[in-house]
């Protein structure tokens, strides 16, 4: 399984597992569902691999997500749709994400069955789109959200909550603020939640691996012994 997609599955799954650890247990449900080791005073989902790995296993077979879609005639296709080449550079992890996702079976075309909404907007190729560069990702952002919108019903129903992009360029951190609502309620899926100090909401966001593809021949000595 891609593991981009992974960070997600896992973050879904914590949140619905939370649904059980908000009640008061009582002393036969801490033995059932309780870690295995000798700590017997901290019993929860989180500390029972077994518990965790059936709910994650549902969710690798169940997860549904739609991708807003796009055509190849479209003026922004660039931005839009997953890259025809093998993605490179120090943001390249937006753009093997969408690659994966688009080749996975979570991916859906029927709207009704989906749980989550992607966004698919590339920060990184708005911020190197000389039609668009820094100065208008957050025009950019604005228009797509107030697009979808008026155009389908999902955005409006959740108020974007179960809707997330990804973004790895630092850019990304301001590219909301024309379109507030998306940095309130949608999920960011980040490379690295320290750029986004002032704007990422631990609660909703999750961070996924920087990839950063090197040419040439890979490194014969560890990172420790280097």
């Amino acid at each position: 399984m891609p593991q981009e997609l992974s960070v997600i599955q896992e973050k879904v799954v914590l949140e619905n597992s939370s649904v059980r650890i908000g009640h008061q247990e009582s002393a036969e449900e801490r033995v059932e569902v309780g870690s295995t080791g000798n700590n017997d005073r901290n019993k929860n989902v989180f500390h029972n691999r077994t518990l965790f790995m059936q709910d994650y296993k549902e969710m690798n077979r169940s997860l549904k997500i739609y991708a807003y879609p796009h055509n190849e005639n479209d003026p922004f296709a660039n931005i839009l749709l997953p890259v025809n080449y093998e993605p490179d550079g120090n943001y390249a992890s937006e753009s093997y994400f969408k690659k994966s996702l688009f080749k996975s079976h979570f991916l859906t075309k029927d709207p009704s069955e989906a749980d989550l909404f992607y966004l698919p907007f590339s920060i990184a190729s708005l911020r190197h789109d000389k039609r668009i560069g820094v100065g208008g990702v957050q025009k950019f952002i604005r228009n797509y959200i107030q697009n979808i919108s008026h155009n389908y019903p999902y955005w409006n129903r959740s108020g974007g909550a179960d809707h997330f992009y990804v973004a790895c360029h630092s850019v990304g951190r301001t590219a909301m603020e024309k379109a507030v609502e998306v940095k309130l309620n949608a999920i960011q899926v980040v490379c690295s939640s320290s750029y986004f100090l002032s704007g990422y909401v631990s609660h909703k966001d999750a961070s996924i691996p920087q990839i950063w593809p090197r040419k040439g021949k890979p490194p014969t000595r560890l990172p420790s012994q280097r």
